[in-house]
């Protein structure tokens, strides 16, 4: 089952592998884990996630392997998980997890150790939108959507299926930096805080060996449903995960660009009306700046008072578009009226304390949205 080892080399200067490592043969999926927990995370690796993944059965056609940087220990450990077996594949010098070259370095090292016709990533951490992804405790840093973005590309490889398992990230401006890449097919994210517990692997990774052929989407939509069927109604209904087809968003970007110009264009005549959609619109629990886009939408178009024919016109094509590149949603009873994706709308504190950021985002630039949100908290 093993080809001629390889010994590899990390980018960062002094850090070699520890010991060789063996090349696998292809299998079908590989599925790595880049968990991030030098943060106050890192009980749920040991006591949730790992068991997750340990219920699995052993499969030579699906790799599960992830790289680990703790918190309470000092360096970096890559394992390979297969049935209940973790094996210790290497370890290294501490690393800083919160930096986009470690990121593409794990990408790299996942794909070239275990080759396989599809490739899943999962992002394990906290999550906080277009602000952050990766937290890194011991080196005060965090991966921002400019950085993962770059993170990314600078891999050159193909996801097919980048899994956020963490709060918040079903965004809008983290699916435009995804998109930017042209390296990612689906995009599995919650626009809602998440549970401890995180992706319930288990679950979704047996289905998997089981079914080893499925295709990215299908595998998108294994996450969705099972991640429904576990946590149903807990945390007062209000959980969600959403699987995204990232190619989808980037060809209706157009829509949105074109309808964030005539919301800008219209603010003279229909503040007032915004902002009430705003407020109506559901927002979610940790960050009420987040607000669902299809129930934004929504509210815009239930407001008689807003008659601009171009302006209703262009926010039924985005509210309509949701529903084209959300490929699958799953939501608690509290969250039916969301369609899976959220949007930044920040006003007072919140625009003061972020704004200055925001601004610097790409997705800001690129759609007019910063210009929007700057004009409405002017």
């Amino acid at each position: 089952m093993l080809s001629v080892a390889l010994v590899a080399v990390l980018v960062v200067p002094g850090m070699l592998m520890a010991a060789p490592v063996s090349k696998a043969e292809n299998a079908s999926w590989t599925f790595a884990i880049y968990v991030a927990a030098d943060n106050s995370l890192e009980p749920y690796w040991e006591t949730t996630t790992l068991p997750f993944l340990q219920s699995v059965p052993a499969s030579d056609d699906v790799n599960l392997v992830a790289m680990l940087d703790m918190r309470s220990t000092s360096g970096i450990e890559i394992v390979k998980v297969s049935g209940s077996t973790v094996t210790t594949v290497a370890t290294y010098a501490e690393m800083d997890t919160g930096d986009p070259a470690t990121l593409t370095w794990w990408i790299d090292q996942a794909t070239t150790l275990w080759p396989s016709t599809n490739f899943a990533m999962s992002l394990w951490d906290h999550g906080a939108g277009w602000k952050y992804i990766c937290a890194d405790d011991t080196s005060e840093s965090h991966i921002n959507m400019t950085s993962l973005e770059s993170a990314i590309a600078d891999s050159g490889d193909m996801i097919d299926v980048l899994a956020f398992d963490a709060c918040n990230m079903a965004m809008a401006e983290v699916a435009y930096a995804v998109s930017l890449t042209d390296l990612v097919q689906y995009m599995v994210a919650s626009e809602e805080y998440g549970p401890g517990d995180g992706l319930p692997l288990d679950d979704i990774l047996t289905t998997l060996v089981n079914n080893p052929t499925m295709t990215p989407q299908e595998l998108g939509a294994v996450m969705v449903e099972e991640w429904g069927i576990h946590y149903g109604k807990t945390n007062g209904g209000r959980m969600t995960l959403a699987s995204i087809d990232v190619a989808e968003f980037g060809a209706r970007m157009g829509n949105f660009n074109n309808w964030s110009a005539r919301m800008l264009e219209m603010l003279p005549t229909y503040q007032s009306d915004y902002e009430s959609a705003a407020q109506r619109a559901h927002w979610m629990t940790s960050y009420p700046c987040f607000v669902d886009l299809y129930d934004l939408a929504y509210h815009l178009l239930d407001d008689s008072d807003i008659t601009d024919a171009t302006l209703r016109s262009l926010t039924a094509q985005v509210q309509a578009d949701v529903l084209a590149y959300v490929a699958d949603f799953a939501g608690g009873p509290k969250m039916d009226d969301c369609g899976g994706i959220t949007l930044y709308w920040a006003d007072g504190t919140d625009w003061n304390w972020d704004g200055e950021a925001y601004l610097d985002t790409q997705f800001a630039t690129d759609t007019g949205w910063g210009d929007f949100l700057g004009a409405i908290n002017a």
